[in-house]
């Protein structure tokens, strides 16, 4: 699995900000990344994961 980006959502039902953290793992080989998440939310790339 390999990290992709983070991002932050507001966890409901208790309204706390909490931060994603997305990975990946493409079976296929093919180095792709999932973007729902990417273009639904504000995101950024963390370092030293």
């Amino acid at each position: 699995m390999l990290y992709k980006y983070s991002y932050k959502e507001m966890w409901q039902p208790k309204n706390y900000e909490v931060t994603f953290r997305m990975y990946q793992l493409n079976f296929d080989g093919v180095d792709r990344t999932y973007t729902e998440y990417w273009d639904k939310y504000p995101h950024f790339i963390e370092q030293n994961l």
